[in-house]
């Protein structure tokens, strides 16, 4: 939590659009979830860490504890709202539990109700975090956001901030100061809003921001106004730019999918809350475990063991396992190119980008403008490059029957479950770059780790695989890193790494080439492996029965997407196919995101209610938006629009911002929460109040 940047719900007050009408006609899951909106705009940056803060302060439960001292566990990763440019890292699906420690009192009904947290923040170390909340006014017709005051500080370093919302003279006013420091310099974010209506259709703002295109970082102010059809703002000394609020773009960035037929929800569930007792003190902690592994709220802490037993929430006990790495099928699957699609090309020293030109039959570089030259490159039949849509390596398939294909590959990782084990341990071939056994630090930093390779033409190297462990072995050796992440030294970097083809043994009597490997009726192999868990395969044994547990797998699927599907009715997507991939409700990936003037956005948008997917059990899915990000556009009369309407930002000049001065002295230290007397059992999960609280 660097900085603590916080996110768009403050922006969503200050800029908010009325959201689509909800489907009311059937009371389906469909119909019944809702979706969050809000309006992403530079100007509102520097509130963007507010939003955080407040989910943090929402997570911990505390309006249901007036005079309280209790334990809480924050998703730190839902209230950051992680995603990167392609809205597809790994990593961004994990849920992060940070362990919270919350004192909560309140006089009477009639007095404030003051909040003090300690915050751990779950992958850092030194990510601690004190916040001092007084709320004095509940929201009401007149002040839709009520009043507080929210000061926090870090518990050791210099980052704090103060976030104050209050009504004066009939308007409700927001004011937020945040500095932190960055690359040996003290950074300072700024912004104070004034809302003329408890509906919030007019105002006006100063913000101070960063441009982070200079090093380090400068301000860059920004004056604001807005009323229900305009929005008006000026960037430094820069030209006035009028933005209409009608129509906005919109960036869907959370989809959920549902049963075609009824409306119900894929709801995958990838992983649990656990309960375990600590090797640190004996007592008894908690935790998650899913799909990318096992986190605990100790884990931050010197001399730390993971738990090697955890129950779950129904008192079913489970023994933790361990792989160092997992075997990944890739099921074969193919698609015409698509003209204009681009893909970045290897061509033996330099990466490249080259675009499929249909009406030449041919791939043609770049010209330096984002278009074809109009030069064939040559590139031919059997060649691999990156796809961008597909977010995977692919082969260039040549002419098919007048048509030009591209081959790529679906992933899963294999389970102790898996159909493949119903005889037990397996043997597989492998062919490429077949790992070592037992691979040694040195090995791994030089990647001199794979053995002599192994052309198909030849009869590969023999391994094997038994369920119980869920270890690749090479002559009865595992093939492992005999090092943790704590081994590498500085400068020194090993994330992971994937082997060559394997295909089970009984298959390797029809490998000769590489074009076998690379058919469609051919199911092969990678083994993954790497120092951190995302890398690993964690496992768990029933006690009682030694049956393994199943995670529920993410769902993969290609979508073609259609200007008639397309949320903002544009066409430059149309026929763009994509590899999207499920991982549960609001947790769908593969949308390609471009970055433009600062910002990011969805390269397309589908509308809801688009059928995307239909599963091999012939169940068709449609998609809902949950989570839209709206863009306001240039109006069509450009500044002229906003002053004809009656605004100007002349009062934005006159506001005052907020400094580091303003920021109250938090006198809290992180020892204090000792001096507290609370349950080891927390009382709420990021929201919802747990059993423990009522014992």
């Amino acid at each position: 939590m660097n900085k603590l940047s916080l996110s768009a719900a403050i922006a969503s007050a200050l800029f908010s659009l009325p959201s689509a009408a909800n489907f009311s006609d059937s009371g389906t899951d469909y119909s019944n979830t809702i979706t969050d909106s809000y309006v992403g705009e530079q100007a509102a940056e520097p509130l963007n860490m507010a939003n955080m803060l407040l989910c943090i302060m929402k997570a911990t439960g505390a309006e249901n504890f007036a005079n309280s001292d209790y334990r809480a566990l924050v998703d730190s990763a839902q209230c950051e709202g992680r995603q990167d440019s392609d809205s597809s890292q790994a990593a961004a699906n994990k849920i992060s539990y940070s362990e919270v420690v919350v004192s909560s009192s309140r006089a009477n009904s009639q007095s404030s109700q003051d909040v003090t947290v300690w915050f751990q923040e779950a992958e850092e170390q030194d990510g601690q975090y004190i916040i001092n909340t007084s709320v004095s006014a509940a929201p009401s017709p007149t002040s839709p956001f009520g009043e507080l005051q929210f000061t926090f500080k870090h518990a050791s370093g210099g980052d704090k901030g103060d976030l104050n919302i209050s009504v004066q003279n009939g308007q409700n006013v927001i004011s937020l100061i945040n500095t932190f420091e960055e690359g040996g310099n003290t950074i300072e974010q700024a912004a104070i809003v004034q809302i003329d209506d408890a509906l919030g259709n007019s105002g006006r703002g100063k913000t101070k921001g960063l441009d982070w295109s200079q090093n380090p970082p400068v301000p860059i102010e920004y004056k604001l106004a807005y009323n229900e059809d305009y929005y008006f703002k000026q960037v430094g000394s820069d030209p006035e730019v009028c933005l209409s609020r009608n129509n906005p773009r919109e960036n869907a960035h959370r989809y959920s999918l549902f049963n075609a037929t009824t409306g119900a929800l894929l709801d995958i569930k990838a992983g649990f809350n656990f309960e375990y007792i600590s090797s640190l003190n004996g007592q008894p902690q908690y935790g998650f475990i899913g799909e990318w592994g096992l986190w605990t709220e100790e884990q931050q802490q010197l001399g730390y063991v993971p738990p090697t037993t955890i129950t779950d929430d129904d008192g079913v006990s489970y023994t933790v396992m361990t792989a160092p790495g997992k075997l990944v099928r890739q099921t074969k699957g193919q698609r015409p190119l698509q003209d204009g699609e681009s893909f970045e090309y290897w061509n033996g020293s330099s990466s490249t980008t080259v675009y499929w030109v249909e009406s030449a039959g041919q791939f043609q570089t770049d010209n330096g403008s984002g278009n074809p030259d109009g030069v064939d490159t040559g590139i031919t039949q059997n060649t691999y490059f990156w796809s961008p849509l597909l977010r995977q390596n692919v082969n260039y398939l040549g002419n098919g029957s007048g048509v030009h294909k591209v081959a790529y590959t679906t992933s899963e990782t294999v389970r102790a479950n898996d159909a493949i084990f119903n005889s037990g341990a397996i043997d597989l071939t492998c062919y490429g770059d077949c790992p070592q056994s037992n691979i040694s630090l040195n090995d791994a930093v030089n990647w001199t780790f794979t053995q002599s390779y192994e052309d198909p033409s030849s009869t590969g190297i023999a391994y094997s695989l038994d369920p119980a462990d869920m270890t690749l072995k090479l002559s009865g050796q595992p093939v492992t890193l005999n090092f943790t992440r704590d081994d590498l030294s500085n400068g020194q970097e090993f994330w992971g790494a994937s082997s060559g083809e394997f295909v089970l043994s009984s298959d390797a009597g029809s490998v000769t080439s590489w074009d076998d490997l690379n058919g469609q009726s051919l199911v092969t192999y990678r083994w993954e492996m790497g120092v951190d868990t995302w890398s690993q395969l964690t496992m768990l044994k029933n006690q009682a029965d030694q049956s393994f547990y199943e995670f529920d797998k993410p769902v993969n699927f290609i979508y073609t997407h259609q200007t008639a599907n397309d949320r903002n009715g544009e066409s430059n997507s149309d026929g763009k196919q994509v590899m999207l991939e499920y991982h549960g409700p609001g947790n769908m990936h593969g949308i390609p995101w471009e970055q433009a003037d600062g910002q990011w956005n969805a390269q397309f948008s589908i509308t809801d209610g688009t059928e995307v997917h239909t599963d091999s059990n012939g169940n068709r899915y449609v998609v809902k938006a949950t989570g839209i990000d709206k863009r306001f556009v240039p109006a069509a009369g450009g500044a002229s629009d906003c002053t004809n309407s009656g605004l100007d930002l002349n009062g934005a000049a006159l506001l005052t911002l907020p400094t580091a001065a303003n920021i109250p002295t938090i006198s809290t230290t992180w020892a204090d929460k000792e001096s507290l007397t609370v349950a080891d059992e927390p009382w709420v999960i990021h929201g919802e109040v747990q059993a423990a609280a009522n014992e």
